[in-house]
């Protein structure tokens, strides 16, 4: 009865996510409309974690055949559906050459020092034409809400952002020096980004006000990617080899 009931709050808009991510994947999925994806056939999740977004790709497109790679292993791999692969691997090791029609990179650069090889890489194992989807924190962070509410956070980040952060402007340039076109660059986690981040950050330790302000917060959310920003403290770059 429990996990019946636990299936219906998920369907509701107030089961709680964790906000950074799920703008991050509503920013993702909405940007794939702006792409060739039909004529895709070989994808690379470059740092693809759990694998949610690849799984959520394969299923929507079933004509994929999407291929993970990250440095960690999970449980989440251990059943998968035909078009998808998992390989444990460190993405500074990657040696394919024009194997992949799309690559995507969602919030992983920060976690990896010396993170331009990835970025390498990555072109690399691109074909001709071949795109690239990269998010990342901007290394501008600006907090709306005051600065003591999020030690614990910044400790944890201070602790796991141990790779290159990059503005908008560096980024472009350091994919230009490597190679890519860029085809569309702007922020993310604007003005309603951040203060939805920040919201459900100070929220972690008080579930029932968490679930309460979630419909709230997903509305903050919608807002940050459909209004324009003249900044935020996340990047998002479409490239093409």
């Amino acid at each position: 009865m429990k996990r019946v009931i636990k299936d219906i709050f998920r369907c509701t808009p107030f089961y709680p996510v964790h906000l950074g991510q799920y703008l991050r994947k509503m920013n993702f999925f909405k940007c794939l409309s702006d792409l060739p994806i039909k004529s895709f056939q070989q994808v690379l999740d470059a740092g693809c974690g759990p694998g949610d977004c690849s799984l959520k790709l394969a299923k929507a497109h079933p004509h994929l055949r999407i291929i993970g790679k990250d440095i960690k292993k999970f449980d989440s791999w251990r059943k998968l559906p035909p078009n998808v692969e998992f390989q444990q691997q460190d993405l500074h090791q990657m040696s394919e050459k024009n194997s992949y029609d799309f690559c995507f990179s969602i919030d992983v650069l920060e976690h990896i020092p010396n993170n331009r090889k990835v970025l390498e890489n990555i072109y690399q194992g691109l074909k001709l034409s071949g795109y690239f989807y990269l998010q990342l924190p901007s290394r501008n962070q600006r907090r709306i809400l005051p600065k003591g509410l999020f030690k614990k956070t910044e400790k944890k980040l201070q602790k796991e952002h141990i790779g290159q952060l990059y503005t908008l402007k560096e980024i472009r340039d350091v994919l230009e020096s490597i190679g890519f076109d860029i085809v569309k660059a702007h922020h993310t986690f604007g003005f309603w980004g951040k203060l939805a981040w920040e919201v459900d950050r100070i929220t972690d330790e008080k579930r029932f006000i968490k679930i309460i302000l979630m419909p709230l917060l997903k509305v903050f959310a919608q807002f940050d990617y459909w209004l324009p920003k003249t900044g935020g403290n996340g990047v998002l770059v479409i490239s093409r080899k």
